[in-house]
């Protein structure tokens, strides 16, 4: 009995083995499957970041196009005004109609629509927008409607 006993225990200890060795290779199965998952993940972030970095580049690229075509606009519209201030000073300078017109002073209405306070910054300028004669809502009636509605 002695014998069978110690075979059996053998065997059993030979099986535990066997059964520590199968859990340590399925434990290291999982640890790479993890790894692998991460590794994924990780490249699933990079080529995230990758598209949003190509995204930005675009925009950044657009937005420097548009200034170029910007640039290019003001420096048309710069030189049609000193086209017309040139022929404007010409027309002073051959005609008396041209330059008493000239010399005339604006309507008081109109140097009212071109009167501006010196603005230095966004919220100034929000604040002298909302304090200038604002226009009645499209609901109301204006002022010259009022009075051809209770003139009926």
């Amino acid at each position: 009995m002695n014998r069978l006993t110690a075979l059996a225990l053998i065997a059993l200890c030979c099986l535990s083995a066997l059964l520590i060795a199968i859990n340590l290779h399925q434990g290291q199965q999982h640890k790479a499957e993890l790894l692998q998952i991460e590794l994924s993940a990780s490249e699933q972030d990079k080529a995230r970041q990758a598209a949003l970095l190509e995204q930005l580049y675009q925009v950044s690229s657009d937005n420097d196009s548009a200034q170029a075509d910007l640039r290019s606009s003001l420096e048309s519209v710069n030189t049609a005004l000193l086209k017309n201030k040139r022929a404007m000073e010409q027309l002073k300078h051959e005609s008396k109609e041209v330059r008493d017109w000239a010399d005339t002073r604006l309507p008081a209405d109109v140097i009212r629509l071109r009167q501006r306070p010196e603005i230095t910054s966004g919220a100034a300028y929000r604040d002298w927008l909302s304090q200038r004669d604002s226009l009645p809502p499209a609901s109301e009636p204006g002022q010259d409607q009022r009075r051809t509605e209770s003139g009926d």
